[in-house]
């Protein structure tokens, strides 16, 4: 009889050890999703911001240069020109430059305690 009780106790006792760390790793998974997820919208709203200045800034730079130029569309070419350049050199170092940063920066987020 004491025997069958303790066993009863031991079942239960390990059956709130599980629940609980059942929530506790729930509760984790969600903590880690809500950092990477509003990190994530704080950058994508960085980079909206970065991209709309940039281009702003390409936009007069190539209208600046066209006029020095006394010619419609140079000033535009080689603002292109500098985007293509610079597209070649990202995608010849893209490995190192962007995936390794971003994938190491992820894992950080991910293992982060």
């Amino acid at each position: 009889m004491m025997e069958s009780r303790n066993i009863e106790q031991l079942t239960e006792t390990l059956s709130k050890v599980v629940k609980t760390n059942y929530d506790l790793l729930k509760l984790e998974a969600i903590e880690r999703t809500s950092v990477i997820g509003s990190g994530l919208i704080s950058n994508l709203i960085v980079i909206l911001i970065s991209f709309l200045f940039i281009l702003t800034l390409s936009i007069g730079a190539g209208y600046y240069i066209s006029v020095q130029f006394n010619d419609n569309y140079t000033g535009f070419a080689i603002i292109s020109a500098f985007y293509l350049l610079l597209g070649i050199i990202i995608l010849i170092w893209k490995k190192a430059l962007i995936e390794n940063p971003t994938r190491d920066k992820m894992i950080g987020k991910l293992l982060d305690k």
